[in-house]
């Protein structure tokens, strides 16, 4: 790990992305800048001990550099996917990691020997958009993380909303009446199915007959070749994303919407037909304003530090309306 200069490290917050694919580290300075950062790879078939063990491992390295740059003991902000007890500091359901009801905040207390916050990746993402990035300044904000699968962050006047058991804007998990796509929920026609990275690149292979899929960015060079079947699998993909972001506009009243995840990268080619469409479903004059998100890659890791105190605000990752 690259590291700042001392009085740079001393001044910030550890902070831990727990992904499907690796486990993002970082010292994340006031004002949201990465000062020194470090990956390693998830490997979840290995086990949850052996992915609780390589998150406690990169926090042990992280506390390290601090301590050598002189700051006191510290707290340790872990952000993670599924279903999250932010205030108990509890996995409740994270399959890909084969979490259900873990203490992941204690466990992690215990080997690394600091006070850990649990986030919930999405949320705390969004709450790193609204601090630093793209969807400051909106009174109510809707962050929508379109990557693997499909889910949203809700932020009311600089409060992240996480509704009575922590499942606010399961955008993916929305149930459209044209699809009937299975998904690993159980349920099937769910918006994630037809509208995630993933999902792409699986739609357009069972459609072209490819014997290996294509990547979602591949798809959308594509489509804007002109390629008739990536075109309508993309048309496809918008128009979900556009009747999920339709309801929670008609729900939720966001006055912007920030479009996050590796889907965002697809710039104008994803927006402009996304605002478009969203604008044709809405009858009231109520369309937000629909924008791309400024963080990328680092909001959950700059969400983990907020969690952890980065910046202290009364309005913290836990709190309710």
């Amino acid at each position: 790990m690259r590291l700042p200069p001392e009085n740079t490290v001393a001044a910030t917050v550890a902070a831990i992305d727990v992904g499907g694919t690796f486990i993002k580290g970082g010292l994340v300075a006031p004002g949201g800048a990465i000062e020194a950062r470090q990956s390693v790879p998830t490997l979840a078939h290995e086990g949850h001990r052996a992915v609780v063990e390589r998150i406690a491992g990169l926090g042990r390295e992280l506390a390290a550099a601090q301590a050598a740059a002189g700051a006191g003991p510290r707290r340790l902000g872990v952000v993670i996917p599924g279903l999250v007890d932010e205030r108990r500091g509890i996995a409740i359901r994270a399959a890909n990691l084969d979490w259900a009801d873990y203490p992941i905040a204690e466990v992690l207390s215990r080997r690394i020997g600091l006070s850990v916050a649990i986030g919930h990746d999405v949320a705390a993402g969004a709450l790193a958009e609204y601090r630093y990035g793209a969807a400051a300044g909106a009174e109510v904000a809707v962050v929508a993380a379109i990557g693997t699968g499909v889910a949203a962050g809700l932020i009311c006047r600089g409060r992240p909303y996480r509704g009575a058991h922590g499942r606010v804007l399961e955008l993916g998990h929305l149930r459209l009446a044209w699809s009937d796509e299975p998904c690993g929920c159980g349920g099937r026609g769910c918006l994630e199915r037809v509208a995630a990275a993933s999902a792409i690149a699986i739609r357009h292979a069972r459609a072209a007959g490819l014997a290996r899929p294509l990547d979602a960015k591949q798809v959308q060079a594509l489509a804007r070749r002109g390629d008739p079947i990536a075109a309508q699998v993309w048309a496809d993909a918008v128009r979900a994303l556009a009747q999920g972001l339709a309801t929670v506009v008609t729900l939720a009243d966001p006055d912007r919407i920030v479009v996050a995840g590796g889907l965002s990268r697809a710039g104008d080619s994803l927006l402009t037909p996304l605002r478009a469409e969203l604008a044709g479903l809405l009858t009231l004059p109520m369309a937000p304003a629909v924008v791309a998100a400024r963080l990328g890659s680092d909001a959950g890791l700059v969400g983990a530090a907020i969690a952890a105190g980065l910046e202290s605000d009364p309005r913290d990752l836990t709190a309710q309306e």
